[in-house]
């Protein structure tokens, strides 16, 4: 059993050039992840995406339209990897997520993704996190360097960078 998971954050096609709210740095998060999901899957890690889904009249990530998929390159690396669906910031709240890191026996938790103030932030310091977390800074996005920059300094006071 994996004691080590990779969390593929809210990667979606909503966060890029001609979606509902691009972020600063988004392809480039997107390409660092990358080699991160593919090494850990060939480390023997437990891959997880996650995926912001919000209701069909929303205006981000809303329900069935091609803005709230996982970026092409990022589901084709995820391949069968668990995919598991949230409505909130914290990818533990109301999910099955917890459930999943248990049954895996879990211990430490890295985190890529979108967005680095938001999603990343409530997901690395959620209650529910087993063990220890990890954030590979230079795979994450924000609206702006600034907030990336922001997050990632208020993280380090609780998490491990990657």
């Amino acid at each position: 059993m994996p004691t080590n998971a990779l969390l593929v954050i809210d990667i979606q096609n909503d966060y890029f050039p001609n979606g509902a709210f691009p972020l600063h740095n988004a392809e480039k998060a997107c390409q660092a992840a990358l080699p991160l999901i593919k090494q850990a899957k060939s480390a023997g890690w437990l891959a997880v995406g996650i995926q912001h889904l919000n209701s069909h009249d929303a205006t981000l990530f809303a329900a069935d339209t091609p803005g709230a998929e996982l970026h092409p390159k990022i589901a084709a690396a995820l391949g069968d990897a668990p995919i598991i669906t949230k409505h909130q910031a914290d990818s533990f709240f109301a999910t099955g997520l917890a459930p999943l890191l248990e049954h895996h026996g879990v211990q430490n938790v890295y985190l890529l993704g979108m967005m680095t103030q938001h999603c990343i932030t409530h997901t690395a310091l959620s209650k529910q996190l087993p063990g220890q977390a990890f954030i590979y800074a230079n795979a994450c996005a924000a609206p702006t360097q600034f907030l990336h920059d922001l997050a990632i300094r208020g993280l380090s006071a609780h998490c491990r960078m990657a």
